[in-house]
């Protein structure tokens, strides 16, 4: 028998994502339960302009970003006490 070559996976240190350690770097980024996390959505804005007009007529109307309201501020308790203690 040959020895397979496995690949050392990693896991996401917000949640409980694993992968390789490129994927798991984009991942944790833009992680939800990350509290310094990227936003594509709104750029960390913390909301979004969406046109409800007519292209003549634009109707700008900002609304809250979804994403960012999902974050959970329990979570950052919790990584904070986990920094602490390193």
């Amino acid at each position: 028998m040959k020895p397979i070559r496995t690949q050392q996976r990693f896991q996401c240190d917000f949640c409980q994502y694993r992968s390789v350690k490129s994927v798991v770097e984009k991942h944790e980024r833009r992680c939800f339960r990350n509290p310094n996390r990227f936003c594509d959505n709104c750029d960390n804005k913390g909301h979004t302009e969406e046109n409800h007009g007519i292209d003549e007529f634009p109707n700008w109307i900002k609304t809250p970003c979804f994403y960012c309201s999902k974050f959970d501020p329990q979570i950052l308790k919790e990584i904070k006490e986990r920094e602490s203690k390193i």
